[in-house]
């Protein structure tokens, strides 16, 4: 009797213990699943915001950064990264990019502002707003110098064009696909803060033979108008291989471009005295361009004739590509183009 009393009360102990166990387990479960619901993204995005509102300092981003990443350790003989930039804002912008629950930040004006606060202290970190290369701006310094000037673009032969995209080399009597580059890289030194324009008068019909005739009043009206100062002036072309049916391009971030050349007229058969400084001009352009992106532009040539250029210092023409080439890689390579030219104008303001 005592031995069963006592096998019934380990059989109680027991089972009491697996009750227990059970509603552990689901309060457990229960207070699982609400923290998931309430971590997840659409929770997230349902809060009041208040955990973007992260408490970051120096001190903390350089000690979170500094654990993880070997540029922190020891010292560095790079030149213009002392160990102190290392330790100080290098940490600190490190830590502020990497911060992936902005991902989740309500929609608000303050998307459009220029950088994102984290905290209203000054000891916090700014995040800056992420940009395109295509929409960054040109220096200040540029800015400010090329405030009463403007970069022109026109094209001499008017009716060239993209076989790809346009069916034939030339439109003639119309406006071939090499105007459309040149606007767009008008359009781009736009949004880089510089003054652009882009000329869409028709210069090579009725007749093609009086095209850089035609083009030379309008290079003169540029040049002596009192509205802005001439900065630099491109006569845009595609250029054409005899015999070649297939167009060179490079690729740049995995994108295909067009290869570019850039002419300059010699005084072989016209007065033109200060040739030279045209020379050196699309020199510039192109060892910026073999910096920037190799085999971009594929080179330099001098030929004889002015090609209107003896009327600026800054005057080039460019051939964009060959008439095999598509108008999204002649566009590309006018984007890439730019960039590079914002790079040789910064360097001559300095």
């Amino acid at each position: 009797m005592h031995k069963r009393n006592f096998q019934n009360f380990i059989k109680s102990i027991f089972f009491m213990q697996i009750f227990i166990v059970i509603i552990l387990a689901g309060l457990s479960l229960d207070l699982s699943c609400s923290s998931l619901s309430a971590w997840s993204a659409s929770g997230m995005a349902a809060q009041d915001g208040s955990f973007l509102c992260a408490r970051i300092n120096e001190k903390i981003a350089q000690r979170l950064i500094s654990s993880v990443n070997s540029a922190m350790a020891g010292d560095t003989d790079i030149e213009h990264l002392s160990r102190d930039y290392l330790g100080r804002q290098f940490a600190e912008n490190m830590f502020a990019t990497s911060i992936n629950a902005l991902a989740y930040s309500k929609d608000s004006s303050e998307e459009k502002q220029a950088a994102v606060s984290i905290n209203s202290s000054p000891d916090n970190i700014q995040l800056p707003a992420i940009r395109l290369e295509s929409e960054e701006q040109a220096s200040p310094a540029l800015i400010q110098s090329a405030s009463n000037s403007r970069i022109t673009f026109y094209c001499t032969h008017s009716a060239e064009s993209y076989i790809p995209d346009s069916g034939k080399a030339k439109l003639d009597g119309k406006r071939g696909l090499v105007n459309t580059v040149a606007a767009h890289m008008a359009d781009i030194l736009f949004t880089k803060g510089l003054t652009a324009d882009y000329i869409n008068t028709i210069h090579d019909w009725p007749d093609y033979n009086e095209s850089y005739a035609k083009s030379r009043e309008t290079v003169k009206q540029i040049v002596d108008s009192g509205e802005s100062k001439t900065l630099a002036l491109f006569d845009v072309h595609r250029d054409s291989i005899p015999g070649s049916k297939e167009a060179a391009t490079i690729s740049v971030d995995g994108k295909k471009s067009a290869v570019i050349l850039i002419v300059v007229g010699t005084d072989e058969r016209k007065e033109h005295p200060h040739w030279k400084d045209n020379l050196s001009f699309a020199q510039k352009l192109y060892q910026e361009g073999q910096r920037m992106y190799p085999g971009l532009i594929k080179g330099v040539r001098t030929k004889a004739g002015t090609y209107n250029q003896e009327y600026h210092n800054h005057a080039l023409l460019l051939e964009m590509g060959t008439d095999y080439n598509s108008l999204e890689e002649a566009q590309y390579a006018g984007e890439l183009f730019i960039n590079v030219l914002i790079q040789v104008l910064e360097k001559e303001v300095e």
